[in-house]
């Protein structure tokens, strides 16, 4: 089957339409669901780590060896990925620090209430300072936080009793690891290839929503950058050495090629924003649709067909009739563009790509120290609600303010509301299910099914975890101590952990510098400036790929940062000064789709470049970044000066235009 007649796979693109439209809408609101990331098997061999490890509690009826199933699922909720040495690497040093950490928190846990607080002063400098490490070991070391937090909640009496805890979560942690990384190991590059194909997924959207006719205005252009970032840091952090060379270029460079799809989409919208859509153009997108969703088929498959990929998009450009200036010349240079990528890499060709990783500097900046002291802050307040207050579970306030509290109160204000929701709906999942969990061998069943929920959808949606996480806690308790009302204990505690999270970031040294809206406005046009002097300086493709990049970047910055409050759509949002704010970011949209048309233009070699217009907004960049007042350029933009300046660069006129080889296919 070719892509000439898309309607086969027009119907499994409309039966995931509903589901991205849905986390386009949450995309655009701060709140991220990923559906491409779903892992049923990796939540299935959680389950069985956790339930094996949970045996020796429910046979020996000491709730302290729950600890070993504790140890099981976190570790296969921080499992990376990657090779099996950097598996073993993080796993090894969670297994042994959460080992000695539980067992030294359960005796500070005998204390006077006085001996418990400098245990929390120390786990809140440790976990707020952590964010100056590289993302994995800063997640690392918020779980280890987390444990330290809990054995608060299973004070041990005796040296004796605090080992048992040691060695329970030693042994949880030592049997998850031999899971995961010999008995049932999983696909170890599975979370990347879920990523990149889920940037072509919402490419085949894209496609399909402008072969209908409908501008999603910035939904597509903020949803599209943000996954192939997303995707771009996933890939990132495998291994570049040892036998994980091959996949970690393999992966940048369908990125790579998604970031070029991507560009000629956006001047295929900028095109039919301003000169409209004919029929021929509805087919060809329609049918460039159902190739993008083809290729994500591939990106998502361990061994793909990228010979048949490969034919589809080659037959799929010389079918087009291609015309200097429309959207088939555009569709059918990205057509070609794909079809050689694939070619490339059944080929196992060395193709350029941008692999640069930044290189990550731990330093302890003021706004690293002002979280840490309002993690501090909070855990003690959270602490002495939770004494005052009696709760039983007081530990699971703790843990909730803990994964709560972010540096921005944005941020926390969105994952205070995911926490909360998430807990009342595990709560009311595992109510709704007790009736029919007469004895432990049902309640064994129904733990292993909200683990699978649970690890499923780590990656896919925070509230969603959190369900399944809550529910698999409050059952965990119920089997090892059961008491009445555990599944409103558990949402009370949660409740209250968070909100003293959201109060705390909004009180307590809030950090500020995120709503410096004017901030956010220049970086987003010194990069469409930058963006626009590499086009006109004829840079070459990996360069103007990464001014490209990080333009979009900021601009999306921006625009998601348009309302102060983005969970309550941007209600803050209204004003003159708002009207400002999105009629210059609509100015530079237009911009850059003007700019990209140009950059396709040159491709083909109907322009060419000018280094001396180059050289004026390279120089008009560089003053706005150190400082110069905005009021100026921004004129310029809404006023239209700029684009039309772009628009009337001489072009050559002919009616049928050669295709530009793509630069990806060595």
């Amino acid at each position: 089957m070719t892509v000439r007649d898309p309607l086969a796979r027009q119907a499994s693109l409309n039966r995931t339409r509903h589901l991205t439209f849905l986390s386009q809408f949450l995309a655009r609101h701060s709140v991220p669901l990923s559906p491409e990331q779903l892992a049923p098997a990796e939540g299935v061999r959680a389950a069985l780590a956790t339930v094996v490890a949970l045996l020796p509690a429910l046979y020996f009826h000491q709730a302290v060896f729950a600890w070993a199933a504790f140890a099981a699922f976190w570790c296969c909720l921080i499992e990376p990925g990657g090779t099996a040495r950097e598996q073993f690497r993080i796993l090894g040093i969670f297994t042994v620090a959460g080992a000695v950490l539980g067992g030294v928190a359960s005796l500070i846990a005998t204390s006077p209430f006085w001996g418990v607080l400098p245990w929390l002063i120390v786990t809140g400098l440790f976990v707020g300072l952590a964010r100056a490490l590289v993302p994995s070991m800063a997640l690392l070391c918020a779980l280890l936080g987390c444990v330290m937090l809990a054995g608060i909640g299973f004070p041990a009496s005796t040296l004796q009793d605090a080992l048992t805890i040691s060695y329970a979560f030693g042994g949880g942690g030592l049997w998850a690891i031999l899971l995961c990384l010999l008995i049932w190991p999983q696909h170890p590059y599975a979370p990347a290839r879920r990523a990149v194909g889920g940037c072509y997924r919402l490419l085949s959207v894209m496609a399909g929503e402008l072969a209908a006719g409908r501008l999603q205005e910035t939904v597509h252009r903020q949803t599209i950058r943000t996954a192939i970032e997303r995707a771009r840091g996933v890939a990132l952090q495998i291994d570049a050495g040892h036998a994980s060379y091959s996949m970690r270029g393999r992966l940048i460079a369908s990125l790579a090629g998604a970031e070029r799809l991507f560009t000629a989409m956006l001047a295929v919208e900028h095109l039919v924003e301003t000169r409209g859509l004919d029929f021929e153009a509805r087919g060809t997108l329609a049918a460039f649709s159902a190739l993008c969703q083809h290729a994500s088929e591939a990106a998502l498959a361990p061994v793909p067909n990228l010979e048949a990929l490969s034919h589809d998009a080659l037959t799929l450009a010389g079918s087009i009739r291609v015309r200097s200036g429309t959207i088939s010349e555009l569709v059918a240079t990205s057509a070609r563009t794909l079809g050689n990528l694939a070619e490339g890499l059944a080929e196992k060709a060395r193709m350029p790509f941008d692999a640069e990783a930044p290189r990550h500097v731990a330093r302890l900046t003021p706004v690293i120290w002002r979280h840490a002291l309002r993690m501090v802050v909070g855990l003690l307040g959270t602490y002495l609600a939770t004494e005052w207050l009696g709760l039983t579970y007081g530990f699971w306030a703790l843990v909730a303010f803990l994964l709560v509290i972010q540096p921005s109160g944005q941020t926390t204000l969105v994952r205070a509301l995911e926490r909360v929701l998430g807990t009342i709906g595990g709560g009311v999942l595992v109510l709704i299910v007790s009736p029919f969990l007469p004895g432990l061998s049902e309640m064994a069943v129904a733990l292993a099914l909200f683990v699978i929920g649970a690890i499923a959808m780590r990656a896919v949606n925070y509230t969603l975890l959190v369900m399944f996480l809550s529910a698999h806690f409050i059952i965990v308790t119920e089997m090892t101590m059961p008491s009445h009302g555990i599944a409103w204990l558990r949402i009370v505690d949660n409740t209250l952990g968070s909100l003293i999270g959201l109060g705390c970031a909004f009180a307590v040294c809030p950090q500020r510098s995120t709503q410096d809206m004017n901030g956010l406005l220049r970086a987003a046009i010194v990069g469409n400036l930058r963006y626009l002097a590499a086009v006109l300086n004829g840079d070459d493709t990996l360069t103007t790929d990464r001014s490209q990049r990080q333009a979009g970047v900021d601009t999306t910055r921006a625009e998601f940062a348009r309302g102060s409050l983005p969970i309550l759509g941007g209600l803050s949002s209204v004003g003159q000064e708002s009207e400002h704010t999105h009629k210059l970011l609509r100015s530079l949209r237009r911009l850059s789709g003007e700019v990209t048309l140009l950059r396709f233009d040159m491709a083909a070699g109907l322009c060419m470049p000018d280094p001396e217009a180059a050289t004026f907004w390279q120089t008009r960049a560089d003053t706005l970044a150190a400082g110069e007042p905005l009021a100026d350029i921004a004129a310029e933009l809404e006023s239209g000066k700029i684009r039309s300046e772009i628009a009337a660069l001489e072009r050559v006129d002919r009616t049928v235009s050669v295709l530009p080889e793509t630069p990806l296919k060595s």
